[in-house]
C-alpha cells in the first residue's frame, strides 16, 4: 500500500493513478507517493504553479478513485450479513440468482415479529438455527406482490440467519421492503403466545395467575360446579364457548372428551405447565348434551418396561345444557296436576316363551266407558317403569302434565321392560309378533282401548325406533303411529352387520319401505345434530326422504344434541302432542 495525499491505495488502484499522473516529471511524482518523513519537506519541492497544475491533473484522479471505493464498498457490504433490530425498515432490490442474508441473536424463548412485503419479485425466508440446520421456509400463496409474515420464536439461544431469495430462477429483478416490528423478551413473548393460543380470556387468567400462585389451580377448581364452564363471545349471538376441565393422574398417556358437537371425541391440551387439562368447544345456544371424559391410561413393568399395558377408563359424565336450549316442562312432578296410576305387571309371551315385565299407567280420570290411545314404549325399566324410582324418561310424569294441560287425548301407557334383551329383542321378528299378537289384545281385554290402529302408537329410542318402525310395518292393520327418537336405522339385523357409525350399506327398514307400497302408518321422527354422523342423523334423513317420497305423513325434527335420554326425555312430549295431541 502507498499514501497518496493522507489516503492508501492498492496497487491496481495505484496503477491506475501512475498512468493518469505520467506527464509530471518523476521528482514530482515520486516525491509526493513517497512516504515522507514531514509535510514540509514535500512542500519545499514544490512552487506555487506546480502546485495549481499539480491540482488540476489531481481532481479526475480523486473522482475516480472515489468511484473505485463506492463500488468496492457497495460490494462488500452486499456480502456481508445485515443484523436485525427492532424498529429496522429497509428496501433492498434482489435478482433471482441472490441471496440477502440477515441475522439476529436471540436467547432462548425470544421471538421475532416482522414481515418481508415484496414487490415485483416472489420471495421465501429460509430461517436457520445456530449450527446453520434450516428449521423451516416461509412461503405463502400470495404472488410477487403479497405479504410474507415473521413470527419466529427461538427455541435455543445464538445466531439465527433469515436468507431472503426467490425459487423462480427466471424471476425478473424486484424489490421487497424487511420490515422487523418487535423483538421479544421471553416473558413478553410467553404472554403474547399465550393469548394467541388460549382461546378464552378466563383461560389466559388462569395460566397468568399460575405463574406467581402455586395455589391458583386448586382454588379454580373448587369453585368450579361440575368440570365446565359456559361463556359468552362477543359479537356472536348464536354460540357460546363451552370449557371443560380435568386433572388426568400420571398414568394417563393423554385424555378426551366425548359427546357434543365433536361427537367422535377431543384431546384435552395442558394448560401451561400446570396439572390442569381444558378443552374450548364452540357450542349453539340452544344445544343440549351429555359429554364424558376418558382418560387412556399407560402401565409399564419390567426392570427396563418391556410391558407396556393400555387401558381406557371412563372417569366422568356431565350434562350441558345452553341458556336457549329446548324447555322441558313436562318432566317435573307438579302437585296440582293429577296423578294416574303406575301398575307393575307381567305378560307371559308364548312367542318369547317367557313372562315378560310390562308396567301399566293409567290416566287420572281414566272412564273404563271411554275409548283411550294406546301407547307402548320399549326400554320401560328407562322409561319410568319401575315405581318411585327415578328414571331417565318419566314417561308416566310426563303423561300426567300433558293430560292437566289438556295437551293430548285420553291415552293408556305400557311400558315394556328390556330385561337385558333388547339387543335381540328390539330387531327380531318373534318380538314383533308379542307386541300386536299378544300385548295388544291383553291390553284391549283390560281396558278400554279403541278399536282403531289410528288409536295405537308405538314409541322408543335407539333400537326401540327401529323397533318401533319394523313393527308397525309388519302390522299395519293394527299399529298406526310411529315416534321414533334417533332411531337406528342403520341396522340390518344380518351377520355382516353395518358399522354403527360409518354403514357400508342400506339399513334393513331402509329398504323394506323403498320397495313397498304406502302404509297407513303416521311417523314423528327427532335426531340430534350429534348423533353419530352417517349411520344416525344420515340414515334417518334418508328413512325421511324415502317416507315423504312415499307420500307418508311425516313430523320430522333435528335437536343439537346427540344420543342420549337428555335429550329424548324432552321430545317425548313434543312427539305425542305432534300424533295423539287435541287439535
Amino acid at each position: 500500500m502507498k499514501l497518496l495525499g493522507g489516503f492508501f491505495m492498492n496497487s491496481s488502484c495505484l496503477a491506475t493513478f501512475s498512468s493518469i499522473a505520467r506527464p509530471f516529471n518523476n521528482k514530482l511524482f515520486l516525491g509526493y507517493i513517497d512516504l515522507v518523513p514531514s509535510k514540509m519537506e514535500l512542500v519545499k519541492t514544490l512552487n506555487t504553479n506546480h502546485i495549481i497544475i499539480l491540482m488540476k491533473r489531481l481532481l479526475p484522479i480523486a473522482l475516480f478513485t472515489l468511484i473505485i471505493f463506492s463500488n468496492l464498498s457497495a460490494n462488500a457490504l452486499s456480502k456481508v450479513d445485515k443484523e436485525l433490530y427492532a424498529g429496522m425498515q429497509l428496501e433492498q432490490t434482489l435478482s433471482s440468482t441472490e441471496k440477502h442474508t440477515y441475522t439476529v441473536r436471540l436467547s432462548n424463548g425470544m421471538a421475532i415479529v416482522g414481515e418481508v412485503m415484496q414487490n415485483g419479485i416472489d420471495l421465501v425466508i429460509d430461517i436457520y438455527d445456530p449450527k446453520g440446520k434450516r428449521l423451516t421456509q416461509i412461503d405463502s400463496p400470495n404472488g410477487a406482490k403479497g405479504t410474507e409474515p415473521i413470527d419466529f420464536t427461538a427455541m435455543q439461544s445464538g445466531k439465527y440467519k433469515f436468507v431472503v431469495h426467490s425459487l423462480d430462477k427466471n424471476a425478473p429483478k424486484g424489490k421487497y421492503t424487511i420490515k422487523v416490528n418487535r423483538i421479544l423478551l421471553l416473558k413478553d413473548n410467553a404472554k403474547r403466545i399465550a393469548k394467541k393460543e388460549l382461546p378464552t380470556k378466563t383461560l389466559y387468567d388462569l395460566w397468568e395467575a399460575s405463574l406467581a400462585d402455586k395455589n391458583a389451580i386448586e382454588g379454580f377448581l373448587k369453585k368450579l360446579k361440575g368440570r365446565h364452564i359456559i361463556e359468552p363471545i362477543k359479537g356472536n349471538n348464536k354460540n357460546m364457548m363451552v370449557t371443560y376441565f380435568c386433572v388426568p393422574d400420571k398414568d394417563t398417556e393423554y385424555a378426551m372428551l366425548s359427546g357434543g358437537p365433536d361427537f367422535l371425541g377431543l384431546r384435552f391440551q395442558r394448560l401451561g405447565n400446570t396439572k390442569l387439562f381444558y378443552i374450548a368447544q364452540l357450542v349453539p345456544n340452544n344445544a343440549r348434551f351429555n359429554y364424558g371424559f376418558n382418560f387412556f391410561k399407560v402401565f409399564k413393568a419390567g426392570p427396563n418396561n418391556e410391558i407396556i399395558q393400555r387401558k381406557i377408563a371412563h372417569v366422568y359424565d356431565g350434562t350441558v345444557t345452553m341458556p336457549k336450549a329446548p324447555k322441558q316442562k313436562y318432566l317435573t312432578l307438579r302437585k296440582n296436576a293429577p296423578q294416574g296410576k303406575v301398575l307393575p305387571t307381567s305378560l307371559y309371551s308364548k312367542f318369547l316363551a317367557e313372562n315378560r315385565k310390562i308396567t301399566v299407567h293409567l290416566p287420572a280420570k281414566y272412564d273404563a266407558k271411554l275409548p283411550h290411545n294406546l301407547l307402548i314404549v320399549f326400554d320401560g325399566e328407562n322409561y319410568g317403569g319401575r315405581p318411585n324410582r327415578r328414571s331417565r324418561v318419566p314417561t308416566p310424569t310426563i303423561m300426567d302434565n300433558l293430560s292437566a294441560d289438556n295437551q293430548i287425548t285420553p291415552t293408556i301407557t305400557v311400558l315394556v321392560w328390556a330385561m337385558g334383551k333388547r339387543g335381540k329383542d328390539l330387531i327380531s321378528q318373534k318380538f314383533s309378533s308379542f307386541i300386536a299378537k299378544e300385548l295388544i289384545p291383553h291390553m284391549r281385554s283390560k281396558y278400554n282401548i279403541g278399536t282403531q290402529a289410528q288409536q295405537i302408537i308405538l314409541a322408543g329410542s335407539s333400537r326401540g325406533g327401529f323397533a318401533a318402525s319394523f313393527i308397525a310395518f309388519n302390522h299395519s292393520d293394527v299399529i298406526g303411529n310411529v315416534l321414533s327418537q334417533s332411531g337406528s336405522y342403520w341396522i340390518k339385523g344380518t351377520k355382516d352387520e353395518n358399522h354403527w357409525i360409518y354403514p357400508t350399506d342400506n339399513g334393513k327398514l331402509i329398504n323394506l319401505y323403498k320397495k313397498s307400497k304406502k302404509l297407513p302408518i303416521r311417523f314423528y321422527m327427532d335426531v340430534g345434530l350429534y348423533d353419530a354422523g352417517a349411520s344416525m342423523l344420515g340414515m334417518n334423513r334418508q328413512f325421511r326422504d324415502i317416507l315423504e317420497t312415499k307420500g307418508y305423513q311425516v313430523d320430522y325434527h333435528e335437536f343439537k344434541g346427540g344420543h342420549s335420554y337428555v335429550n329424548w326425555r324432552g321430545t317425548l312430549a313434543k312427539g305425542l302432542i305432534s300424533l295423539i295431541g287435541k287439535k
